[in-house]
C-alpha cells in the first residue's frame, strides 16, 4: 500500500533541506525526494515499486529537476522503479558497484522488474553534491555486499537504507547478507556519527543515532549480532 508523500523540513529556519517521503510497494519501502530548498536540483533515493510517478509529480510541484537517482542497495524493493524514473527524468542512476548486478531484473519474488544500469558508482568516501547539500557515501555492508548510507554532515542527516532502523538493524538472512559485516557497519555508525544525527531509514519511521546507540554499542562490544533493545 502506498501512503501519500509528505514533507519533512530538516535544518535551520534560514536554510534547511527539504525532504519528501512516501512508502511504496508490498514491502513498504521508503522513497525520498531531497533538495536544498534553493537549488532546483533534487536527489531521489530508493524509488521502490510504484514510486516513479509520485516522485515525478512531487518534483514538478516543487519545480525541481531530479539530478540523481541513488540506491542504498540493490534489493528489488529499493530499485524497482529505477528504469521508469530514469526514463521520466533522464537522471543517472548510482549504486555501489558490489550491488550493481542486482539492477538487471531477475529476482526470487516472482515480479517482472525492468532492468536498469548504473552510470555512477557509490564508493566509500565519495561525495554527492545536490545544490548546497553534500552527502558522504559510507559503505556499510551487512544487509547486502554493496549497502551504503548517505551522510549529510552539515545538517546531521543520515539516509540509512536497510542498515539501521528505528529499534533494529537490517536483515542478514537475505541474499548478500553477512552477520560480521553488519556488526562492523553498526560499529562504524556508532563510533563515527554524532548522537544528534537524524536517521531516515529504508523502512519505517525516522529515529536518531542517540536513540539507537545503547543497543548498537552492545553489539559492537560483543562483536556479534544481538537482539536490539
Amino acid at each position: 500500500m502506498t501512503r501519500p508523500i509528505i514533507q519533512r523540513n530538516i535544518g535551520t529556519a534560514a536554510h534547511r533541506p527539504r525532504i519528501e517521503t512516501g512508502s511504496f510497494g508490498p514491502w513498504g519501502t521508503n522513497a525520498y525526494l531531497i533538495w536544498d530548498g534553493r537549488s532546483p536540483d533534487a536527489l531521489v533515493l530508493d524509488p521502490g515499486m510504484g514510486a516513479a510517478t509520485a516522485l515525478m509529480d512531487r518534483a514538478a510541484a516543487n519545480q525541481l529537476r531530479v539530478h540523481l537517482i541513488a540506491n542504498s542497495h540493490g534489493h528489488i524493493d529499493h530499485v524497482f522503479d529505477n528504469a521508469a524514473l530514469h526514463r521520466a527524468s533522464h537522471a543517472p542512476i548510482a549504486i555501489h558497484p558490489a550491488d550493481a548486478y542486482r539492477l538487471q531484473g531477475p529476482n526470487t519474488y516472482g515480479y517482472e522488474m525492468e532492468a536498469s544500469s548504473a552510470e555512477r558508482d557509490l564508493r566509500d568516501g565519495d561525495q554527492l553534491r545536490i545544490g548546497d547539500l553534500t552527502f558522504d557515501v559510507l559503505h556499510t555492508p551487512g544487509h547486502t555486499e554493496g549497502s551504503v548510507c548517505l551522510y549529510e554532515e552539515q545538517h546531521t542527516l543520515l539516509l540509512s537504507g536497510d542498515v539501521l532502523f528505528a529499534g533494529s538493524y537490517g536483515r542478514t538472512d537475505l541474499p548478500g547478507g553477512d552477520d560480521q559485516a553488519m556488526v562492523a557497519s553498526l560499529r562504524r555508525l556508532a563510533e563515527q556519527l554524532p548522537p544528534e544525527v537524524r536517521v531516515l531509514p529504508g523502512h519505517g519511521t525516522e529515529t536518531t543515532v542517540e536513540r539507537e546507540l545503547p543497543w548498537m554499542r552492545r553489539i559492537a562490544l560483543a562483536g556479534r549480532l544481538l537482539v536490539p533493545g
